[in-house]
């Protein structure tokens, strides 16, 4: 009888223990699932709260990461799980300018504040290039090189190397046999417009008396070939694909959009017709706006890579002299298409399928902005197309498609081009000074002073900042290295 007792009062004390356990571990587990989905006792008012979790990091990294008053035991890179509502952030570090920013904590959200750029406080300045005068400049994709025209009457172009500590200054020329000598007494000009995708070939318009033609010239062995002679087709927009550097597309001066091949050297038929302007922004859309009709409807559309006619986005009436512009660009597998109709801004996400295909298309706006006297450029940031911009004069309206919130970058002097992005969250200004600043417009750094309004341009490498200046003898092109030895 004894013996039976006691077994049953094992039973129950090792029945109340793996309760008690199981409790214990079911209570720990919930416990470190809130932890990680940011909730935290706020000892202020004896509440359980859900935070958000906040990622730092800086340009160069080791600052000092301050949360409103308090300063955070590591330096960047690091992170921290910080209470919902407005906190002010500032990183600094020694012999750098100190970035500061107020930004907002959602409860469950994971903020990205990974992109500070922290200017030298005595930032050495050096020479890359000097010339007499430049006409027009343009940086490469992968910002390794900048391609330079000194002298628009002249078919020569300078290109400076920018990740070497010492730059390598090399020149090219257009063969006089690739471009169409002026009648005597009329005037010529060549202009860089663009490069390829692969960094090889430049896209140079070449003007002479009242005519425009298109050359493209690969700077690896100077050999050039006329886009508009060879192909016979006369253009007042031509662009590189940005999926195949042989293909091409153009609105030629009867206002259709066709896609033009240089590896096979032919034309395609009309893409779409009445075409006012075309954009390519990604390798596998181009876009296009329209001219009004009999009716004063405008229509923005696209083609996709090689297909062969276009789909219609959509149809805007009584634009009067207001402007239609179209962009589009992919954030983390979605698609996004901007439309500035006017003085309204549309951003939508949705599909665009094959432009050959029936399917149809499927697209949620996403926001919609107005901008007092609209827009002479919008388009996407590079990179991951983050941001939505829209600029005019020395406004740059910037949408952030992961925070859904809109900000205006506020230049020193107006655009006279598209919007020069330092990286994928900071902008260029260059006119009198150079600046840059966060997407948003907050920490504006001076950078240089007495620029011209050429592009500026930041290393592959990330260690200089490349920009134009006067000097007594002309134009030079200098640098500002941004990580102190």
């Amino acid at each position: 009888m004894h013996k039976h007792r006691n077994k049953r009062r094992l039973r129950i004390q090792l029945t109340f223990v793996y309760t008690l356990m199981g409790l214990a571990v079911l209570s720990i587990l919930t416990i470190l699932v809130l932890v990680i989905q940011g909730y935290r006792y706020n000892r202020f008012d004896g509440k359980v709260e859900q935070g958000g979790l906040v990622q730092f990091n800086s340009r160069p990294t080791g600052a000092t990461v301050t949360v409103d008053d308090e300063t955070l035991a590591n330096k960047t890179a690091s992170k921290v799980t910080l209470t919902a509502g407005t906190h002010t952030v500032t990183m600094a570090r020694d012999g750098y300018s100190t970035w500061k920013k107020d930004v907002l904590v959602k409860p469950g959200t994971v903020l990205w504040l990974n992109y500070a750029r922290l200017f030298p406080n005595s930032p050495k300045v050096a020479t890359a290039a000097n010339f007499e005068g430049v006409a027009t400049a343009l940086p490469s994709p992968n910002h390794r090189l900048m391609a330079v025209v000194p002298k628009s009457t002249e078919p020569e172009i300078t290109l400076a190397s920018l990740n070497d500590d010492t730059p390598q200054i090399t020149k090219v020329a257009v063969p006089a046999s690739a471009y169409t000598a002026p009648a005597e007494g009329q005037a010529q000009a060549f202009a860089l417009e663009q490069w390829d995708k692969n960094n090889n070939l430049l896209l140079v318009r070449h003007t002479y008396g009242d005519k425009t033609e298109y050359l493209s010239l690969d700077i690896r062995d100077g050999k050039a070939r006329n886009i508009t002679t060879e192909l016979g087709v006369a253009a007042t927009q031509i662009a590189y694909s940005l999926g195949d550097s042989n293909v091409l597309y153009a609105v030629t001066t009867a206002h259709e959009l066709r896609r033009l091949s240089l590896s096979s050297a032919t034309v395609s038929g009309p893409l779409a017709a009445d075409v006012d302007s075309m954009a390519i922004n990604e390798e596998r859309v181009i876009v296009y706006t329209t001219l009004p009709d009999s009716e004063g409807t405008r229509t923005v559309g696209y083609v996709t890579q090689g297909n062969g006619k276009a789909k219609t986005l959509a149809s805007y009436k009584s634009l009067g002299s207001g402007a239609l512009r179209v962009a589009t660009g992919s954030y983390y597998g979605e698609h996004y298409v901007a439309v500035l109709h006017g003085e309204t801004l549309d951003i939508m996400r949705g599909n665009l399928p094959s432009s050959d295909s029936m399917d149809k298309i499927t697209l949620t706006k996403v926001a919609g902005l107005t901008i007092a006297g609209g827009s002479d450029y919008i388009g996407f940031s590079p990179g991951n197309n983050r941001m939505v911009y829209a600029a005019r004069g020395s406004k740059i309206l910037t949408y952030d498609l992961e925070l859904q919130t809109s900000a205006t970058v506020a230049l020193q002097s107006p655009l006279v081009r598209d919007v020069q992005w330092m990286d994928n969250y900071h902008v260029f200004g260059t006119g009198e000074a150079g600046y840059y600043y966060d997407y948003d417009g907050t920490n504006g750094q001076l950078f240089a002073s007495n620029t011209i309004d050429q592009p500026a341009v930041m290393s592959e490498n990330e260690k200089y900042i490349y920009y134009f200046t006067t000097t007594a003898n002309g134009i030079a092109l200098q640098r500002v290295k941004l990580v102190n030895d």
